[in-house]
């Protein structure tokens, strides 16, 4: 998913929240914008490959301990 962050001004709430939370009527604020699904689901496999190659990987040492608490989870979840 593909976002962008801005800083933004409220004044009198103008901004609706997602869920429960309430907003000031006035503050300074980070806003994220969030790409929708539809547009960033790639369509061929070439668009997928390219989307892959962009995206930032995990350090080697970061991935086996990310593999290893993956592996311990599912040897807890069988008894």
């Amino acid at each position: 998913m593909n976002y962008r962050t801005l800083e933004v001004e409220l004044e009198d709430g103008r901004v609706h929240p997602h869920g429960a939370e309430t907003l000031p009527a006035k503050a300074h604020a980070l806003l994220t914008l969030l790409d929708s699904m539809e547009s960033s689901t790639a369509k061929t496999c070439g668009e997928l490959a390219d989307r892959w190659a962009a995206m930032e990987k995990l350090p080697l040492e970061e991935a086996q301990a990310f593999a290893d608490d993956l592996e311990q989870a599912r040897f807890r979840a069988d008894y």
